[in-house]
């Protein structure tokens, strides 16, 4: 089953970030404050419903907003994906709504 994860301390989140060079995984970065990121919660809300062992880690802009300079993110929704030790970064809400309702198998 998929897990989503909210990160609320610094501690935390370099705890994660440090296992980008082993783990693969993905970081939504989001606002509590912005409809948008509303809307990104609530797909991966329906993200972690369904069949897969992936893991999605929350970070808002309240509890952590030094760790939005960590990707250069100046905006909010954005996604980070961390897969073989590489990083993307998608700040773009088509490319956010497309990753939670692809039905295809993602290329990253």
């Amino acid at each position: 089953m998929r897990t989503l994860k909210t990160l609320q301390t610094d501690k935390e989140l370099n705890a994660v970030l440090k296992r980008r060079r082993t783990d693969n995984f993905v970081v939504l970065y989001h606002s509590l404050w912005c409809d948008w990121s509303k809307r990104a919660v609530k797909f991966a809300e329906e993200w972690a419903k369904k069949e897969g062992d992936e893991t999605m880690y929350v970070v808002n802009s309240w509890d952590l907003p030094q760790s939005f300079s960590s990707f250069s993110i100046t905006s909010a929704p954005a996604l980070v994906h961390i897969k073989n030790k590489k990083v993307r970064v998608d700040v773009e809400y088509p490319k956010i709504y497309n990753f939670f309702h692809s039905t295809r198998p993602k290329k990253t």
